[in-house]
């Protein structure tokens, strides 16, 4: 039988999963072949540590977006509501300012 507290764990644990299917803002790496040489492997990192760190309600993902080389690597913003800001030739330090940015408008995870 599983105590009170188990099951509290439990219900957090799946509401968290859950919540991924929701609309959340999204933050999106350029990481194709093009970005990755651009840098957007670091980029990538830098910003998954930095929403993990801050607990912030914000998908990070690495898609290949068609942007041009001289652009690379890009950072988009896709608010929940489908609002759309693109960065070009962002450094690691530059997408934690992004971040910084956005962490007013994003919120905090429940809990976090």
């Amino acid at each position: 039988m599983l105590t009170v507290a188990e099951l509290n764990a439990i219900r957090d644990r799946v509401r968290k999963q859950l919540s991924i299917r929701e609309p959340h803002h999204r933050l999106i790496i350029g990481v194709g072949t093009v970005g990755i040489a651009a840098g957007a492997r670091e980029v990538m990192v830098t910003a998954m540590e930095e929403v993990g760190r801050r607990g912030l309600d914000l998908v990070v993902i690495g898609e290949d977006l068609a942007m041009p080389a001289s652009d690379m690597p890009v950072v988009k913003f896709v608010s929940a509501n489908g609002e759309e800001k693109v960065y070009t030739k962002v450094t690691a330090a530059e997408v934690c300012e992004i971040i910084d940015s956005l962490a007013d408008t994003v919120g905090k995870l429940p809990g976090a």
